[in-house]
């Protein structure tokens, strides 16, 4: 998987939809960060990583117990039984462990491959646009797992904000279906 890291933000944006979600998002931009980034100076809550000596820079960015509520869910997906080439893409909101509201998420996913009697290899496309900058999430889950509430992620490289540069995963999990998934957002320098 390859996520280029010279996209800019307005690389995200086509379409109707996606441009009412960047203003949405730009205002959020407003909102003071809640994300704890370690190395930062003056931040009592920040450490940093005695262990990285390969040239980074030493900053993290962590957001845990995040709920997101699924605002609107477009699919052609047979959930019980999901075959190849279906796909569905979903906007959701993301609130911190506060239930302050940190964000938007738009993502895509397609059902990619059906293994007999295993794996639905799914692949997941997303954009966060969080108060204090811009994530870009991609990869492969199974579809089995999601149904089943089992954790699920992928790699999130940072594109803007206090996530530029940052390298790191996206996770989730469903504890009920049709009800807010539980998700957390890593990422590091």
């Amino acid at each position: 998987m390859n996520i280029r890291r010279s996209m800019t933000a307005s690389g995200l944006v086509s379409g109707s939809v996606l441009t009412a979600a960047w203003i949405a998002a730009t205002r959020l931009l407003s909102v003071s960060p809640s994300a704890v980034r370690a190395g930062d100076p003056g931040d009592p809550r920040a450490t940093v990583d005695a262990g990285d000596a390969g040239g980074t820079s030493g900053l993290s960015v962590v957001h845990e117990g995040i709920w997101e509520p699924q605002i609107r869910n477009e699919q052609n997906v047979n959930v019980a039984d999901p075959q190849v080439g279906q796909i569905g893409s979903y906007y959701d909101e993301l609130y911190d462990s506060s239930r302050e509201l940190l964000g938007i998420t738009i993502g895509r996913y397609e059902i990619r491959y059906k293994k007999v009697g295993g794996a639905v290899l799914t692949y997941y496309s997303e954009d966060l646009f969080l108060r204090d900058g811009i994530i870009h999430a991609e990869g492969w889950a199974d579809f089995n797992d999601v149904k089943n509430g089992v954790w699920v992620g992928y790699p999130a490289v940072g594109l803007d904000g206090v996530y530029r540069g940052l390298d790191g995963r996206r996770e989730w999990r469903v504890i009920e279906p049709d009800q807010p998934v539980e998700a957390r957002i890593s990422l590091h320098g």
